[in-house]
C-alpha cells in the first residue's frame, strides 16, 4: 500500500538520493497524516460529545495538537529544500532536524501533561464507566495510528529522515497510550483498582522515554554526528582502491542535512611522481565520490618520500615506538629534515576522539621514547590530533 501510493503521487519516487524526491516525501508523508489526524478528531469529538466522554473528547484535542507537528514537518520539508543562498551556502538541510527537535519537545509536553493526569488519578480514583462507543472510538485511534506510524517510518526510512521518523515516534506513542486506555476501559468491568492512573504513569514514562531519545538524536545532529562507520570504511576503501594513493588521514564528514554532505580528507602520495598525472587523479576521486556518495569533497595532497630507505627505516619505528606507547595511536605525515647541528622527525599522532590525555604528556613520552633509540641530535617535531570518526 505504501509503495503503490508512493509511486502514484512521487514521480521517479525510487532516486530517494535526488532532492526533489526527498522533499515529495516529506511533503506526501505530511499531508497524509494531517488528513489522518483531521479524520480522527472529527470522529473522536463526535463520538465524546454524543456519548459524554470527557476522555474521548481529550483524545481528540490530543490528536488536534498532533496536526501541528504534522504541519511544522510539511514546512519543514519546504524549508529544507531551498536551493542555498548568500546566508546559507551549504543549504537549509538542518531545519529536518529542528523540526525533529520540535516534534519531541511537542512529545515530552505531552508526556508530562499525561503524567501529571496519571498520578491524580491514583491519588484521586475516578469510576471508569464501561462504554461500547469509547471501545469503537479507541480501536479505531489504534488503527489509523498504527498505519500513520508505518507510513512515516516506511518514509523516513526511505529518505532516511530524522523528522519523519520521529513523526513516526510520536504516533507509536499515540499508540501505547491509547491501547493503555483501552485495557484500563475493558478491565474496569472486572476490577475497581486505579489502573487508569497506574498503567498510564508507566505510559507516561514511557513516552517521556521516547521524546528524550528523539530530543537528544536531534541535538547530536545538530551538533555534528560522527560518520557512520561503515560509510567511512567503504570511502577509505575506495579512495585506497587509486593507485597514486598510499593513504588516507585526516578524514572528515560535514553533514548539513541528508542529502548535503561535504568531505575533505589527505591522500600521501610519491613525491617522486609526475605531480600533473596525481594531481589529475586526485581530481578523479573527487569526481567520483561525489557521483557514488554523493558527497562533495576536497582531497589534499600529502607528498610523502617513499624511496628514502633511511627514511622509511625510521618512520617504522617511530611507528613501533608510538603503539607501544598506545596501541590505538597512530602516525602520518612523517618527514626528515637534517642540518648541520640536528635532525628533526616531523609527524603528527592521531588519537582516538575519546582520548583525554594532554597533548604534552603525548609529546613528552614520545620524546622520551625516541631519545632510548637515538642520539641526542634527534628531536621530535609532534602535532596531536584526534580522530574524527
Amino acid at each position: 500500500m505504501f509503495e503503490w501510493l508512493i509511486s502514484k503521487t512521487v514521480h521517479n519516487y525510487k532516486d530517494t538520493e535526488n532532492k526533489e524526491v526527498r522533499e515529495r516525501y516529506g511533503i506526501i508523508a505530511s499531508i497524509f497524516s494531517i488528513a489522518l489526524n483531521i479524520i480522527m478528531v472529527i470522529f473522536k469529538l463526535t463520538f465524546g460529545y454524543l456519548t459524554g466522554s470527557v476522555a474521548i473528547v481529550a483524545d481528540g484535542y490530543n490528536n488536534l495538537s498532533d496536526i501541528g507537528s504534522n504541519v511544522a514537518t510539511l514546512f519543514g520539508f519546504k524549508l529544507a529544500g531551498k536551493h542555498p543562498d548568500s546566508e546559507h551556502p551549504y543549504g537549509h538541510g538542518r531545519i529536518e532536524y529542528i523540526v525533529g527537535m520540535v516534534i519531541a519537545f511537542l512529545i515530552l509536553l505531552v508526556g508530562l501533561s499525561s503524567l501529571k493526569e496519571a498520578v491524580i488519578k491514583i491519588l484521586a480514583p475516578e469510576e471508569i464507566r464501561f462504554s461500547y462507543y469509547a471501545l469503537i472510538a479507541l480501536i479505531v485511534s489504534i488503527g489509523f495510528k498504527l498505519w500513520m506510524a508505518y507510513f512515516n517510518s516506511k518514509a523516513g526510512k526511505a529518505i532516511d529522515s530524522s523528522a519523519l521518523m520521529a513523526a513516526s515516534q510520536d504516533s507509536i506513542n499515540d499508540v501505547i497510550s491509547t491501547t493503555a486506555t483501552l485495557i484500563s476501559l475493558v478491565a474496569s468491568l472486572f476490577v475497581d483498582w486505579p489502573l487508569d492512573g497506574i498503567i498510564g504513569t508507566l505510559v507516561s514514562l514511557l513516552v517521556l522515554k521516547s521524546g528524550i531519545e528523539i530530543f537528544k538524536d536531534m541535538m547530536t545532529s545538530l551538533l555534528g554526528r560522527a560518520p557512520d562507520p561503515e560509510l567511512v570504511k567503504e570511502i577509505q576503501d575506495f579512495v585506497m582502491s587509486y593507485p597514486e594513493v598510499l593513504g588516507i588521514h585526516d578524514l572528515m564528514i560535514h553533514d548539513y542535512g541528508p542529502g548535503r554532505k561535504y568531505m575533505t580528507l589527505h591522500a600521501e602520495v610519491n613525491q617522486n611522481r609526475n605531480i600533473a598525472d596525481i594531481h589529475d587523479q586526485i581530481d578523479e576521486i573527487e569526481r567520483a565520490v561525489l557521483q557514488k556518495f554523493q558527497i562533495l569533497t576536497t582531497i589534499h595532497m600529502d607528498p610523502l618520500d617513499t624511496e628514502d630507505e633511511y627514511t622509511n627505516m625510521l618512520k617504522k619505528r617511530m611507528i613501533e615506538t608510538v603503539h607501544h606507547i598506545n596501541p590505538s595511536y597512530n602516525i602520518h605525515d612523517f618527514r626528515v629534515v637534517g642540518g648541520n647541528t640536528h635532525t628533526n622527525l616531523i609527524f603528527d599522532v592521531v588519537l582516538p576522539p575519546n582520548d583525554t590525555t594532554p597533548h604534552s604528556d603525548v609529546k613528552k613520552a614520545i620524546s622520551e621514547a625516541v631519545s632510548q633509540w637515538m642520539d641526542g641530535t634527534y628531536y621530535c617535531v609532534v602535532e596531536v590530533e584526534h580522530q574524527y570518526y
